[in-house]
């Protein structure tokens, strides 16, 4: 039973970390009252400034002034976001490491560098540059990513006479110079667009 005034406390959170950028941790409120349980709360953690093959992390360190007052500070990693060609998979993996480890990776190879570390590159994000995937893909349309399924059960039209007399044509998106994505009710991209 509650007092009047008191804070109704949590359990432990239960947590998932990814190495990565971002991760989420979320806290589940299951001894919590009806009023919290009824909701999830989840909190954005950024991940450690750690390097991914050799696993160093910051040092504790001071600042010392002229008067010999020392401030503490952390002494971080030369860390960066590197795209590393992996020859065994034939793929370029993006990793977070350190300059050492870059330095590391073309004395052993990335291959023995992963597997002394413990890290699964399979795992990582990558972009496949094998022969055989590069020619698929220059062979497929360049148009950005589509919902399948157009439209769910709910909002779709179910009259057939109403469908076949309609005017409307869907929204598409297309590629232009520079990147940029345009949506479009243009008829020159819709008959695209419906293969």
């Amino acid at each position: 039973m509650m007092m009047a005034g008191t804070r109704p406390r949590l359990p432990a959170c239960q947590s998932t970390f990814f190495s990565g950028t971002r991760s989420v941790a979320t806290l589940h409120a299951a001894a919590a009252p009806a009023a919290l349980n009824s909701r999830k709360l989840t909190v954005q953690v950024q991940s450690l400034r750690e390097c991914q093959l050799t696993g160093a992390k910051a040092n504790n360190g001071y600042l010392v002034s002229f008067s010999h007052i020392r401030t503490k500070s952390k002494q971080h990693v030369n860390l960066f976001n590197k795209r590393v060609y992996w020859p065994e998979r034939k793929r370029w993996v993006k990793l977070r490491i350190s300059a050492k480890a870059l330095k590391t990776i073309e004395k052993n190879g990335l291959q023995a560098t992963a597997k002394e570390a413990g890290l699964d590159l399979s795992k990582l994000p990558y972009e496949d540059v094998r022969k055989k995937r590069v020619e698929w893909l220059a062979q497929q349309p360049k148009h950005p990513p589509q919902p399948k399924k157009k439209l769910g059960k709910a909002t779709r039209m179910k009259n057939p006479k109403k469908l076949a007399a309609s005017k409307k044509q869907p929204n598409v998106a297309r590629y232009f110079m520079g990147g940029r994505t345009v949506i479009s009710r243009d008829p020159k991209y819709v008959e695209d667009y419906r293969d």
